[in-house]
């Protein structure tokens, strides 16, 4: 079921399915913001990734000995979410377990997004609490997924991700299963700038675990959108968009809790990289923002 909250100035959709951002439109302009989950390329907008992050080597992990096997990030972003509370700014959508999420993940958890627009701003609130009476180990992260090329003319390469300096960052390297390494490459910056091409991504995902700043901008020199991400409680951050050898005209940027699963690890939840620890009866909540200027 579709939902909305709206101010002066944005119209905001969610889908109670994964309490996914489906829309974020500008009211005077009418210009939608979020990618709109072409199937062609790639189906989805924004999904939450919980409880775990990425893929897992050999699809398995372990907790207190016993082996899961659990979906690619997690089940959060297919499954129903309940509307708990709402108002006109602000919404929030509850995941608790059930006999599904049982055999994938043990832990008696309740996750609550709360989405609240203040201005040109979407604050999206991670709300994980452990419910039962064991130490819980999870992982959450964003996947939010926005339109480039936005105006008549523009191409994806007008657009870039601008992380304010320095002259690289430094992807970490995945084997061929995709796992990541302790490896990393160089991928070289203008100004600071990351420009986006199709061959960007021919690797797959930009994962970055040792950048100093929390928050970054997809802008063009030719347009004044820029949509900025503030991520302070997130330490980790992916940069994706699905390479096809051509243009998508989106990019995905992704605060993370915990880097994916690593070929140098063993299977055992706790010993993940990043990986949250809540003691029982505890709650953290872990906050990023979208603030979009036009």
């Amino acid at each position: 079921m579709q939902y909305t909250i709206e101010n002066e100035r944005f119209v905001v959709t969610i889908d109670s399915k994964g309490a996914e951002l489906s829309s974020m439109r500008a009211k005077v302009s009418g210009t939608e913001y979020v990618w709109q989950a072409d199937p062609a390329i790639w189906g989805r907008h924004a999904p939450i990734l919980f409880p775990i992050v990425g893929r897992l080597k050999d699809k398995t992990y372990r907790v207190g000995g016993e082996a899961y096997t659990i979906t690619q990030h997690g089940f959060g972003r297919d499954l129903e979410f309940a509307c708990t509370a709402q108002s006109e700014h602000s919404i929030d959508f509850t995941l608790t377990p059930n006999a599904y999420t049982k055999h994938m993940y043990p832990y008696d958890f309740a996750l609550t997004v709360r989405y609240t627009l203040e201005q040109d701003t979407l604050k999206k609130e991670h709300i994980t609490t452990n419910n039962g009476d064991t130490d819980m180990y999870y992982e959450v992260g964003g996947h939010d997924a926005y339109r480039v090329a936005l105006e008549p003319g523009e191409v994806m390469a007008d657009y870039y991700v601008d992380f304010g300096e320095g002259d690289a960052i430094h992807p970490l390297i995945n084997d061929e299963s995709l796992m990541i390494t302790k490896e990393k490459r160089d991928v070289p910056l203008q100004d600071g700038k990351l420009y986006l091409t199709s061959d960007l991504f021919a690797l797959d995902a930009l994962i970055l675990d040792d950048i100093k700043v929390r928050s970054v901008s997809v802008k063009s020199d030719k347009s004044a959108h820029c949509i900025r991400m503030d991520f302070a409680d997130f330490p980790y951050l992916g940069i994706w968009s699905k390479y096809t050898g051509t243009d998508t005209n989106y990019v995905c940027i992704e605060p993370w809790s915990t880097l994916p699963d690593a070929a140098y690890l063993d299977h055992d939840l706790e010993n993940k990289v990043g990986v949250r620890c809540l003691k029982p009866g505890e709650t953290e909540t872990l906050v990023f923002s979208t603030t979009i200027t036009q």
